[in-house]
């Protein structure tokens, strides 16, 4: 049977020089491949410790990609709890919330500033 991973145990490989990835619901270990990627390395690791299926499958990776992939799979992905303190919140590479943290609120303020601008763009046409 092949080997299960967890989450956990995913978020303790996220580092240039040890890196796993989880796509479509395998574990791969990507570290051999970090200065080979056609990206760069430091691209994957945007991907580590969590589940990066969806920012693979969105950069539209060729059938070679997947290909590839499989030499460097190590596992199957069981999910489960974070084992990091922060409860699995991913920051940045700075250390700072990414943008997808402030994506909520900027949804919901951009619509509201446009309709106050046509609006005082309306006030001030009839002045």
């Amino acid at each position: 049977a092949p080997r299960q991973i967890s989450l956990a145990e995913v978020e303790k490989h996220v580092a240039y020089d040890d890196l796993w990835l989880v796509i479509a619901g395998k574990v791969y270990d990507v570290t051999a491949f970090m200065d080979d990627h056609p990206g760069g390395g430091e691209i994957m690791l945007n991907a580590a410790g969590k589940d990066g299926t969806d920012d693979f499958e969105d950069v539209g990776h060729s059938p070679n990609a997947y290909e590839q992939l499989k030499k460097f799979y190590i596992g199957e992905y069981a999910g489960g709890a974070s084992g990091r303190a922060d409860g699995g919140v991913k920051k940045s590479a700075t250390g700072g919330m990414t943008t997808s943290g402030f994506g909520a609120l900027g949804a919901t303020l951009l619509p509201v500033a446009v309709l106050l601008l046509a609006l005082l763009a309306a006030y001030v046409g009839r002045l």
